[in-house]
């Protein structure tokens, strides 16, 4: 994935709450609809994603199932993260969608 986005997250997991920073979310116009992103925990697990941004500060965030890295299974799942920041960098975790 050499083009995906490179997403952080402030924990080994996400929850409602959580911080996530994203350094370079294509948010212009004409940037693609959907994206690949590799999600890097604080733990030192990563798993792979694909993100949607739904309106200016909206991000659907679905990432794949992974393990973190003491080795707890986490199933896939999907997420709304709102911008904190007008420059899109950091994020919160809203909540978890269907």
């Amino acid at each position: 994935m050499p083009n995906a986005i490179q997403i952080q997250v402030a924990d080994s997991h996400l929850y409602p709450g959580c911080a996530v920073r994203i350094a370079d979310l294509p948010v212009a116009a004409g940037a693609p609809d959907l994206a690949e992103a590799r999600v890097e925990f604080a733990d030192g697990s990563g798993a792979h994603a694909t993100c949607h941004l739904r309106a200016h500060d909206e991000l659907e965030l679905t990432v794949d199932r992974y393990a973190t890295q003491k080795r707890h299974p986490i199933d896939a799942r999907h997420w709304l993260l709102l911008a904190v920041d007008a420059t899109h960098h950091s994020w919160r975790v809203k909540r978890r969608l269907p």
